[in-house]
């Protein structure tokens, strides 16, 4: 082969590697109850269901370890509360 065929080769596999990541990037990620409680933890769904309000979710939310709240985030493609708040009621508590 030649230096020319090299070159291009391997700019065509950096474009098709690109557009692949920037579909694997652009895909929406689904929340469902098996990978909500697999980020919460088995203690804090059990305490999530026996909490009264929203204030006691949110204070088990937020006593969460950091590893398990930046997963957290990641999983919700959000860092607001609220979000987190309606995929727990409407996953877990199913209200």
């Amino acid at each position: 082969m030649s230096a020319t065929t090299l070159i291009y080769i391997v700019g065509l596999s950096i474009a098709s590697i690109a557009f692949i990541f920037m579909f694997l990037i652009l895909k929406p990620s689904k929340v469902t109850k098996e990978k909500l409680e697999k980020v919460l933890g088995q203690d804090a769904v059990e305490k999530i269901k026996q909490a009264k309000d929203d204030e006691e979710i949110k204070t088990i939310i937020r006593s969460l370890p950091k590893l398990r709240k930046a997963k957290l985030k990641t999983l919700m493609e959000s860092q607001d509360i609220r979000d987190v708040l309606k995929a727990i009621h409407e996953h877990i508590l199913k209200d």
